[in-house]
């Protein structure tokens, strides 16, 4: 599950005004070197440690980071030429390409962490419902929460295919090739279960009239104070 229930001033604070965070980070990405941006990485796993959450982060920034990394620095340290090149033991690398991924590994570690961090504490009712009432159509606020919505779901289908593979002997002993194995027949049936719910999830939608008016009336909007608006307005300017 990617929310995780807290109360600190993260979890407290509106889901627009976490939003306006992601794009002053995205803003940041072409105009500051690599290691301000690790350093601000670093500043939102803190962060996410303060808010008691960063163990969990932690776990799924090196997951989702270590194999980008090491395509990053194997294609241009190694593969890709750009400029002279310097010896490696038996192999040679190029100094510039080194920290040509560098960069790019810092863009995408900073973008991941403050998406992460939002997220982590971000009901996705919550957002659904301040997109909603920014009178964002239903279609854009529908295609930025559901899959959200599809992360817990897919999780514990592909939780119910494993243990029932592994119930018809197909075990998951250690090994990379035993766990690949594992991985491939599991492939097959999680794509047409979703594949399934897609079109359940569609017929429900238009069952409640989901495209019937392009405005909608909430029953329990939220509210924010002004001392919030005013930083998701300074947060603005600051990405403009």
């Amino acid at each position: 599950m990617l929310y995780r229930h807290g109360v600190s001033a993260l979890h407290r604070m509106g889901p627009l005004t976490k939003l306006a965070l992601v794009l002053l980070a995205a803003t940041m990405l072409p105009l500051w070197p690599a290691p301000v941006l690790l350093a601000v990485a670093a500043l939102a796993l803190l962060v996410g440690a303060i808010c008691r959450i960063g163990w969990a982060m932690a776990r799924r920034l090196v997951l989702l980071l270590l194999p980008v990394a090491l395509a990053l620095f194997a294609v241009h340290g190694f593969m890709l030429e750009n400029g002279p090149t310097r010896p490696l033991g038996p192999l040679h690398y190029y100094p510039q390409g080194i920290g040509r991924a560098l960069t790019y590994f810092a863009r995408i570690a900073l973008l991941l962490s403050v998406s992460l961090l939002v997220v982590m504490t971000t009901r996705v009712n919550d957002l659904a419902r301040a997109l909603d009432q920014k009178g964002l159509p239903p279609e854009i606020s529908y295609l930025l929460t559901a899959p959200l919505n599809l992360v817990d779901g897919i999780a514990d289908e592909a939780a119910a295919i494993r243990d029932s593979l592994q119930v018809r002997g197909l075990a998951a002993r250690s090994g990379f090739w035993a766990r690949a194995r594992l991985l491939r027949a599991m492939l097959a049936p999680l794509v047409r279960g979703l594949i399934l719910e897609a079109g359940t999830r569609a017929e429900a939608l238009e069952a409640r009239g989901f495209r019937a008016l392009p405005h909608r009336t909430l029953l329990e909007p939220l509210t924010e104070t002004r001392a919030e608006a005013h930083l998701r307005m300074a947060i603005l300017l600051a990405s403009a």
